[in-house]
């Protein structure tokens, strides 16, 4: 046994759980954000006397939090403390800790409905360090969330995951269902733009191999043409996934106007509700963005690679959003892009795969955390 594994044992042992403290964490310590941030802000303002924690990776992640949530760092014995005496811990990432204790809940959101095939159904490509993750976190969790009756079954059968799956819809995606008209404006603040600059997203996901070329998106034509079909100013944010964040400044000339890098903006959805376009390859994010109504265009100029590598549950071409394998076809699809609210496709791929969205997700994920919380009391 090593040392840190018998640090964590003492710890446990010596540390007695609190009621009512709960220790959130998000994409491994990046800030405030996604669905643990919406369950959390239910939480905050319930009134209730709860004890909010949240790993944080670094200070930016630690000053995104709001009040009556206090930082933690996600490292070292006082993560190791935090974990021990709360007595539901929520994330939407693999733990690679080892160490709930009887008494705690513990409550996993994942993150988002997805495309590219995960877990047991890739397993022979996982790294061995993380397939030891993701079986550790399934036999700790007592309860995974799901937004979609695909998403369901999917956790069931292919998460190595024996406890209960409940249908209560995304709780990040409940801002959508929201007048959040404030956000585009705060948003633009953050990131030093005028107030009335329109905002085209484009947030590809990670390669395993860490390969680049296929970010090469033409930004200076996808301005140029959301100008030509939507008038207004626009900028470009780029926002790359978590696991290649720092890629993206390898990439792109950012300016600060009209690209700007936003991968270290904490909240993904603040940025999806500001955005008036989104351009993904093979993200998560599209299923989200499409329950705005908003256009969406897919930017994937590596398919035979990358299905090489991950695979798809579902065709590509199956899927209600339109498709661009260059940056030429992409000008050609921008230059005729709707909005996503006229699309039967959309609406039936919806129907098809049982979408369970309607606003409330973070309600019922809150009220399922303090049914757990004052039933022992």
């Amino acid at each position: 046994m090593s040392i840190h594994d018998l640090a964590v044992r003492l710890i446990c042992k010596m540390t007695p759980i609190r009621q009512n403290r709960i220790v959130f964490d998000s994409y491994y310590g990046r800030g405030y954000g996604d669905s643990p941030k919406a369950i959390c802000e239910v939480l905050r303002k319930s009134g209730e006397d709860l004890e909010l924690l949240w790993l944080c990776r670094d200070e930016a992640a630690a000053k995104s939090l709001p009040e009556g949530v206090r930082a933690v760092p996600n490292r070292g014995l006082k993560k190791v403390k935090a974990l021990a005496s709360a007595k539901v811990w929520v994330d939407n990432s693999r733990k690679y800790e080892n160490m709930k204790r009887k008494g705690q809940i513990y409550m996993q959101t994942w993150h988002g409905f997805t495309l590219k095939k995960l877990e047991k159904d890739v397993e022979s490509t996982l790294d061995p360090t993380y397939l030891k993750a993701c079986k550790t976190d399934s036999a700790q969790c007592d309860v995974f969330i799901s937004g979609s009756g695909f998403m369901s079954k999917l956790y069931r059968e292919s998460f190595w995951f024996q406890g209960a799956v409940v249908n209560t819809g995304t709780p990040r995606n409940d801002i959508f269902y929201q007048n959040h008209a404030e956000l585009h404006a705060k948003v633009c603040k953050a990131l030093g733009l005028p107030e009335e600059r329109k905002l085209a997203l484009y947030a590809p996901t990670f390669r395993d191999d860490y390969r680049t070329e296929p970010y090469r998106l033409d930004a200076a034509m996808v301005r140029r043409k959301c100008e030509e079909n939507f008038k207004g100013e626009w900028s470009v944010l780029v926002r790359f996934h978590p696991n290649v964040a720092e890629q993206a400044k390898e990439v792109f000339d950012f300016d600060g106007d009209r690209l700007v890098n936003v991968s270290d903006y904490p909240d993904m959805q603040e940025l999806l509700c500001a955005a008036g376009l989104l351009i993904t390859d093979y993200s998560s994010s599209m299923f989200d963005y499409a329950l705005t109504g908003k256009p969406i265009a897919r930017f994937a100029t590596d398919i035979e690679a990358y299905q090489k590598d991950r695979d798809f549950y579902f065709p590509l071409e199956s899927l209600p959003f339109p498709l661009a394998k260059s940056n030429e076809e992409l000008e050609a699809i921008l230059a005729e892009l709707q909005p996503l609210w006229t699309s039967p496709e959309w609406a039936e791929f919806a129907r098809e795969n049982e979408f369970c969205e309607d606003g409330q997700a973070s309600l019922r994920c809150a009220a399922l955390i303090l049914q757990q919380i004052k039933k022992e009391k």
